[in-house]
């Protein structure tokens, strides 16, 4: 099968001609190709000055090989007239030798890739659609909520119902979607003619706690001491931390020793240290700074016991399976993102959304009742060892294999 990953996430080259991407990305990639096997990957090439990555850093990796790289050129503004005609060369090119077409859904100046699935719509070749987020939720959050009131509110309104139809059309005629968060299920399942929900943790099974190693932990909590919360996002309002660190003071005024790392990093980061010090709980809070993704960060929150994001959107972290392959309980607020995750009483607790006192009782109850707390962390760790990357890889490699039987 030639399998085409059309994309908007952008790569440059290196003196020596290898592809440099965010490392992040580039272990997706990889995911992709051992369960499909070769893949070309069309994306905007950019100069090498000008990539920038999530946080991760970036990987280095030759041009060829089990997943190799089409340049296709990058938008230069709106006066770059020449670039539909430049980008639907390069990418025809590319369609026209390819079996599978997959993309998924873009923003802003992208959308002008989808030209990728309708071309391969046109020659009636295969195309697998992703929906990789509730995006009407989370821009309707952070862009047009933002927005001053009045022309330029409704003028984001307008773009963002723009981009969901766009979406919708994609869904429509793909031979097969997969919808990343169960928000999206809700939205795009109707328009979809064969649609699968999808996850996608980023840990392996060997990457999971040791039974052993939660078992001392455990054994440490229920000895006593505080009750140790993390949490890992940027510090954004979307996010919830400054519910979180409400709820920190009202556990803490009940009795409760509870205290509370955050990592990353983030416009509301002053704003968060400023609150912690009105609340006057500055000594139970630590501001741990960004870590990457994986390894890091799921060695940095193991040495904890419960992790909390309480989201206030429909928007889905990975950093849930992270916690859980941490053997952390997860604390979130109730939306269709962490219900599919969580299941609540047996690796993690949902509360109401934007319930501050609720989300204080639960922390209670966690640091109250020890025993009840370690069996979560034993949940967590389950519920990671059945929901790895390459158990996901193999499933939706499975779903795609099957458009050609």
């Amino acid at each position: 099968m030639r399998y085409l990953l059309v994309t908007h996430i952008p790569f440059a080259r290196n003196e020596a001609g290898n592809v440099l991407l965010d490392k992040l990305w580039s272990a997706d990639l990889d995911g992709l190709a051992a369960s499909m096997g070769a893949i070309t990957v069309a994306a905007p090439e950019l100069p090498l000055s000008t990539l920038s990555s999530w946080g991760t850093g970036f990987a280095e990796r030759p041009t060829q090989g089990e997943v190799s790289f089409v340049s296709l050129p990058a938008r230069r503004g709106r006066l770059d007239f020449f670039y539909g005609m430049k980008l639907r060369k390069a990418l025809g090119a590319a369609v026209q030798n390819a079996d599978l077409v997959h993309t998924s859904n873009l923003f802003g100046n992208d959308v002008a890739l989808y030209y990728g699935h309708d071309l391969a719509t046109k020659l009636g070749k295969k195309t697998l659609f992703v929906v990789a987020e509730d995006f009407p939720d989370m821009l309707g959050w952070e862009w047009v909520r933002t927005a001053p009131a009045g022309l330029q509110q409704k003028r984001r309104a307008r773009t963002l119902a723009q981009l969901e139809k766009h979406v919708q059309q994609r869904v429509n005629t793909a031979s097969l979607t997969f919808l990343h968060t169960p928000a999206a299920v809700v939205r795009y399942r109707m328009h979809a003619q064969n649609a699968f929900a999808i996850r996608q943790p980023v840990h392996e099974a060997e990457e999971v706690i040791s039974s052993a190693a939660l078992e001392a932990r455990s054994n440490a909590l229920l000895a006593g001491g505080p009750l140790r919360i993390v949490t890992a996002s940027r510090m954004q309002p979307l996010k919830g931390l400054d519910f979180l660190l409400r709820a920190v003071a009202i556990a803490r005024s009940r009795g409760e020793d509870v205290r509370v790392t955050l990592y990353g990093g983030g416009s509301q980061q002053a704003e968060l240290e400023a609150l912690s010090r009105r609340l006057q709980i500055s000594e139970a809070v630590h501001f741990g700074g960004a870590l990457q993704q994986g390894a890091e960060l799921r060695g940095a929150i193991e040495q904890e016991h419960v992790f909390a994001m309480p989201h206030l959107t429909t928007d889905f972290g990975r950093a849930f399976f992270d916690a859980m392959a941490a053997g952390l309980p997860v604390v979130a607020y109730r939306s269709p993102a962490s219900e599919d995750t969580v299941r609540h009483g047996e690796d993690g607790l949902l509360v109401a959304n934007a319930d501050v006192e609720a989300l204080a009782a639960t922390l209670v109850k966690l640091s109250h009742d020890r025993q009840f707390t370690a069996a979560l962390s034993q949940g967590a760790r389950q519920r990671a060892l059945d929901n790895t990357r390459a158990l996901w890889n193999a499933l939706r490699s499975s779903w795609i294999r099957e458009l050609f039987k």
